[in-house]
């Protein structure tokens, strides 16, 4: 997808890259990127969730509408939502507990975020 969004951007069409791993994409150079804490494969949300899948899309436009320069990321504070009776669908697609190496990641993404926000 990073060698796509270049390819487009090159030819003068603006990207906007929806990811769950959102630290992967700046370090390969993706020029706009909208980040959620989902479960892998699904960057929108659940099958069939027409309204968060509506808002992320709209949270991508909008980005894309006020970035002020290559490489914004805006993370986004969805909740992959509970199944009634408990988490089998996330825990179907993900570890109990992320690898030390995303546990870091993701610090790292809200550590930077907090720093952006006060400043």
């Amino acid at each position: 997808m990073p060698v796509l969004a270049r390819t487009f951007e090159e030819a003068g069409l603006s990207t906007v890259l929806v990811t769950v791993m959102p630290y992967w994409a700046e370090r390969l150079g993706v020029p706009r990127t909208v980040g959620v804490e989902f479960p892998y494969g699904h960057p929108l949300g659940q099958p069939g969730d027409r309204d968060t899948q509506t808002a992320i899309i709209r949270e991508a436009l909008r980005l894309l509408e006020e970035a002020t320069g290559p490489g914004e990321i805006r993370e986004l504070d969805y909740v992959w939502p509970s199944a009634p009776g408990g988490d089998e669908a996330k825990r179907d697609w993900q570890p109990l507990e992320p690898s030390p190496i995303i546990r870091m990641m993701i610090e790292q993404r809200r550590a930077q975020r907090q720093q952006q926000e006060g400043s």
